[in-house]
């Protein structure tokens, strides 16, 4: 293969990727950034924390430059977009909540299982990895009827709560693979989780 030959693939190759590239800036710009969900909004149940403003829209090339109260208009409408997805997020989760706790409140007590799951989801919280990472709840009360399982914890702060949540979730695997998580905070700082889970 002659040393011309041999340069035909680089520059195919070197096309390809440059095309891609402008399609990826392309696509970017025609979008508007600010109507695409957040990747925290599934989780985040604080409706307290500031919204992200780094969703403003970008002008594409044939657009007229924005003025100021555009981009104030183009901003506000961001946030409050951001809030009402929140917002609704914050009630799905209430909601959710709500059913799985009637559901466990309906159920009895099935005593031939109940002592033997909830030694077993303690024991998955007190495995030594927990300790190591500082996700150690202040109490942890577990309860079961024949179904379901209740777990409640405080921590010192919404940290621990969340590292602890992400931990006992992730360990948890079959013993209990449907759950409904809720986090309170509570006025003296600390932060308290409840989670209702199917174990059975």
């Amino acid at each position: 293969m002659t040393s011309k030959n041999r340069k035909i693939p680089l520059i195919v190759a070197a096309v390809v990727i440059a095309a891609v590239a402008v399609g990826t800036i392309v696509a970017r710009r025609a979008g508007d950034p600010a109507s695409q969900p957040d990747a925290q909004d599934g989780q985040a149940l604080d409706a307290s924390a500031p919204p992200s403003t780094s969703a403003v829209p970008v002008p594409n090339a044939n657009s007229r430059p924005l003025n100021a109260g555009d981009r104030q208009a183009r901003l506000q409408e961001a946030v409050a977009r951001r809030q009402d997805a929140r917002k609704e997020q914050i009630r799905k989760s209430a909601e959710q909540k709500k059913k799985a706790a009637e559901a466990f409140q309906r159920e009895q007590v099935d005593p031939a299982w109940a002592p033997q799951k909830e030694v077993e989801l303690n024991k998955i919280a007190a495995q030594p990895g927990f300790e190591a990472s500082g996700a150690v709840p202040k109490d942890l009360r577990v309860e079961c009827k024949s179904s379901m399982c209740r777990l409640d914890s405080s921590f010192a702060s919404n940290g621990q709560a969340e590292d602890w949540i992400l931990l006992y979730m992730s360990s948890v695997g079959s013993a209990m693979p449907n759950a409904v998580v809720s986090r309170v905070p509570n006025p003296d700082g600390t932060t308290r989780v409840e989670i209702y889970g199917r174990a059975r």
